[in-house]
């Protein structure tokens, strides 16, 4: 899993040596991003106490295609770095980093304003569960293809949903 993630920063870090923003001829745009958030984990199990609810720090790497017409489809690897204890059909589910993933169709509405949604997994060694993402975020220019991004996600699971607080980095290619 370490190996994974140390490899996706790699390609994130060779990448942003690229000086200018390369569209190719259908108009399309390529955007790398690193994600810092927190995970909003409702009424968690933590040493053998219930808590009322958890917030799990989160690291993540996106990548999207941004067409002219305001429309992006992308991919999303977010890791999250604690062990906790959630129920899940009736019975205590351990979650021990879990790698969330998903593929997210989105739409530039409102001047830099996104709206995403798509499907996922959350791969993890005692289960793997399905979800549905959907997020809303803001783009802030910075300059030279950078931009800065917060953003809301919403994880809809079987037995619980999560949300997360997130900023990003992104850099157009």
């Amino acid at each position: 899993m370490k190996q994974l993630i140390s490899f996706l920063l790699l390609g994130f870090c060779l990448s942003l040596s690229a000086q200018e923003v390369l569209e190719d001829e259908a108009g399309r745009i390529h955007k790398v991003a690193v994600v810092f958030g927190a995970t909003h984990i409702p009424a968690a199990i933590e040493d053998g106490e219930k808590t009322s609810e958890e917030f799990v720090p989160t690291l993540g790497l996106d990548y999207f295609v941004q067409f002219k017409e305001g429309w992006k489809v992308g991919l999303v690897l977010d890791y999250e770095f604690a062990n906790y204890i959630v129920r899940f059909d009736r019975e205590d589910l351990v979650r021990e980093g879990a790698l969330v993933t998903g593929i997210l169709v989105g739409y530039e509405f409102a001047n830099k304003w996104s709206a995403l949604i798509g499907p996922g997994i959350e791969f993890e060694k005692n289960k793997n569960i399905a979800i549905l993402r959907a997020s809303v975020e803001y783009e802030f220019e910075l300059g030279e293809y950078w931009g800065l991004f917060p953003s809301f996600n919403y994880d809809f699971k079987q037995e619980y949903s999560t949300w997360s607080l997130n900023i990003g980095l992104s850099k157009r290619l």
